[in-house]
């Protein structure tokens, strides 16, 4: 496969945080305007916000947030930040795209969580006239939050379904917790009808993603764990769900450390929907171009099979039929 043929090919991206995904240059743009001081050189600005190669643990990369989040505090911010990532969408060709974020990790200057989904959608409308993404947004509640507080994310989710805000996710420590945990909010969720993804099996435990399977997920973020549980591959065919993965990032969080414990090709084998994401562009320092093409490289993929893993993703999305059936005769054709 050729790279700039893959640059230039139609794809869909369902797995891709806000916050891990600016631009340096625009991070610096942000920061100025609020005169919040960061490295003046760009190589030592870089090595705060892209997580080493040699990543130590989920955690470790995890710390490549807290700058960021420092700057992403008023309205102009997020809205600058939701434009940043559909121009990047933009330069290689991505359809549609849907962006999480958690609202409550923007709060510190006071802004209130509706002001906060506002902001951001506001950016992703703006990015989509300018640049012709079609993109939409899930809201995330984080796990380590009060339920309280998640539940109140949960009916944001539901309030603002009509503007943009198209599924609900945890994100944060499943370690600490799991699925389970949340059960009476996910009931919450699948009350109210909110399509659900959640992340499950980031973290050595494929238990966890048939536990959120169980509890309504369509979809689950990452998932690599299961390659331990094939107990659980029935229970995936059986509900059609899709795996959203993220290559560069499963490595750098050492959810796997060599490449034969990756399970990409397992989960094709054995007829899992997967489909291919980048998670956080910046902290990953990756794009969805350099995502195939390292399946190419790895795996040998071809230009059908990212033509299948990108109507995977169609499939999974959170949207409606005419709209999946339009991205799916883009695809086909352009294919």
């Amino acid at each position: 496969m050729k790279r700039e043929l893959v640059k230039t090919l139609p794809k869909i991206e369902l797995h891709c945080h806000l916050d891990g995904s600016i631009r340096p240059e625009t991070l610096r743009k942000i920061a100025e305007q609020q005169e919040i001081l960061l490295p003046v050189d760009d190589a030592a600005l870089k090595e705060l916000l892209i997580a080493p190669k040699d990543c130590q643990s989920l955690n470790d990369y995890l710390e490549r947030f807290d700058l960021v989040l420092t700057c992403l505090q008023t309205e102009e911010a997020l809205k600058t930040a939701a434009i940043d990532i559909i121009s990047q969408a933009a330069e290689e060709n991505i359809q549609y795209i849907e962006v999480r974020f958690a609202p409550s990790l923007h709060t510190e200057k006071g802004l209130s969580l509706p002001q906060v989904i506002s902001a951001v959608l506001s950016g992703l409308e703006y990015g989509q006239q300018a640049f012709g993404v079609k993109s939409n947004a899930l809201l995330c509640g984080m796990r380590h939050e009060e339920l309280k507080d998640i539940e109140k994310i949960v009916h944001l989710a539901e309030e603002f379904k009509t503007n943009g805000i198209v599924g609900f996710d945890l994100a944060g420590n499943e370690i600490d917790f799991p699925p389970y945990t949340f059960e009476e909010t996910l009931t919450l969720v699948d009350h109210l009808n909110i399509p659900l993804t959640l992340h499950a099996g980031e973290c050595g435990c494929g238990k966890n993603v048939a536990d959120a399977i169980h509890l309504g997920a369509k979809r689950i973020g990452h998932g690599i764990a299961l390659k331990d549980t094939p107990e659980y591959f029935s229970l995936l065919h059986e509900k059609g769900t899709l795996i959203e993965m993220c290559p560069t990032s499963n490595f750098q969080t050492k959810t796997v450390t060599h490449l034969e414990d990756y399970p990409f090709q397992t989960f094709l084998d054995n007829g899992i929907n997967i489909c291919i994401n980048t998670d956080n562009r910046t902290v990953s320092d990756t794009t969805l171009t350099d995502e195939f093409m390292k399946l190419h490289e790895w795996y040998g993929i071809t230009y059908a099979d990212m033509e299948q893993l990108n109507h995977n993703a169609i499939n999974g999305a959170f949207i409606s039929d005419s709209e999946k059936q339009i991205l799916h005769d883009q695809l086909t054709n352009s294919y």
